[in-house]
């Protein structure tokens, strides 16, 4: 099978469509389907959540690192042919202990076909970077909401149904996979397989770099209070539960519309660090909302925050990664971006729990604004620090970035 010289962006875009919807049939089920038909405790159910993103994170960590160095092709193919055996035995063993097994495979696949993707997407033209981060982004969301909306309809028919649409999926993935992502790996990583093994970082790219990836973890820590206790407090307060799952429709609705928008305007947005505050000072504001709503409408207006704010910082942040990383290593970071959103998505549901059963669900959400204002002025603080001396690698020609890499091998900080 012939080679391409680079994947062309409409593929990844689709790519990372059908992986998230695969992937959004099964988290909303996880829960009603594991205690209500399986007859496990919420605690059982708990764990197993938690096993899968653990699994999650360990996937995006090791993927990224082996991203670098190895055939990107047959590392995609084989998250994807993972994800689909998973699926298929999930068609025939959905009980008891083989759901959750199985459940925490295809969380391993998951998170390593999105560091995949991120890292692919880091390793286009440099002047689609952002465009491309922004559309995937896009696509993402699309998934989950065309994944969501089916999940209820086919759920009801039987899970040998629901798996059988899944494994159909991923096997038609694996098929446009085979002809669409087969390109020379030097042209997607930058480098020969057997170079850049040990890449460091210059010293202020390294105190940028971490200063992110600790942010995402505690945005994705506390952005998780709205998808795992936010329904009960409505309730609690005497609202539908319908009127919890309208909110996510309004989120994937401006999702889709603010980063359309995004998308249109390109590299017209100059500062992409400003983009980044800006979305983390919304997310911070939503929480503000939340500690003095107490009807309908002031969620609604919470929840507009909150997207407004996602939908900004969140393809902003794997776009700023990449373009302090170094072209050999673009696997290893967009990884770690992975790997510290998803970790705190484990542990979010947790976190939240305690701080409801020792204080209460306003103590909560002001801990979350508070906190985020905290992490946006830290990140502030040192953007403006070390940006004056930080490496774009962006702005340079991929010969120049190699090269730059290795002369500057002993005046780095190892990350």
């Amino acid at each position: 099978m012939a080679q391409k010289q680079l994947i062309k962006t409409p593929w990844l875009i689709a790519g990372q469509f059908m992986n998230n919807i695969g992937m959004s049939f099964i988290w909303p089920l996880t829960t009603i389907y594991m205690h209500n038909v399986l007859g496990k405790s919420l605690t059982e159910t708990g764990v197993v959540l938690m096993l899968n993103s653990v699994a999650n994170v360990l996937a995006s960590t090791i993927g990224g690192r082996i991203f670098d160095r190895g055939n990107p092709y047959h590392l995609l193919l084989m998250g994807i042919g993972l994800n689909g055996l998973a699926n298929f035995a999930l068609i025939f063993f959905h009980g008891w202990p083989w759901y959750p097994l199985l459940l925490v495979v295809t969380g391993f696949a998951s998170g390593w076909l999105n560091t995949m993707f991120n890292a692919l997407a880091a390793s286009v033209p440099r002047d689609k970077v952002r465009r491309t981060f922004t559309l995937m982004y896009l696509a993402a969301n699309l998934g989950v909401v065309f994944g969501t909306m089916l999940v209820g309809i086919v759920y009801s028919m039987g899970m040998q149904l629901l798996f059988s649409l899944t494994t159909s999926l991923f096997v038609i993935f694996l098929i446009i996979a085979l002809f669409e992502y087969n390109v020379d790996s030097s042209n997607v990583t930058g480098v020969d397989p057997r170079q850049g093994q040990n890449v460091q970082l210059p010293r202020a790219n390294f105190h940028i770099v971490w200063t992110f990836f600790i942010s995402l973890f505690i945005i994705w820590l506390l952005y998780e209070q709205w998808v795992s206790n936010l329904s009960v407090y409505m309730t609690n307060l005497g609202m539908p539960l319908r009127n919890y799952s309208f909110l996510w429709t309004i989120n994937a609705g401006l999702l889709v519309l603010i980063q359309s928008i995004l998308s249109l305007l390109g590299d017209r947005i100059k500062n992409l660090y400003y983009q980044f505050f800006f979305g983390m000072l919304f997310v911070g504001l939503s929480f503000l909302s939340l500690v003095i709503a107490h009807d309908y409408p002031h969620f609604i207006f919470a929840m507009v925050l909150l997207t407004i704010g996602e939908a900004t910082w969140s393809p902003a942040m794997p776009t700023l990664v990449s373009q302090l990383s170094p072209i050999s290593a673009k696997g290893r970071y967009q990884g770690l971006v992975q790997a510290f959103c998803a970790l705190g998505r484990s542990l979010g549901p947790l976190f939240g729990g305690v701080i409801i059963d020792n204080w209460s669900y306003k103590a909560l959400f002001l801990l979350a604004f508070v906190v985020l204002l905290i992490v946006l002025a830290v990140n502030v603080g040192v953007v403006h620090l070390n940006h004056p001396r930080a490496v774009n690698y962006m702005k340079t020609d991929l010969k120049t970035n190699v090269s730059r890499e290795t002369k500057q091998s002993e005046k780095m900080v190892s990350s």
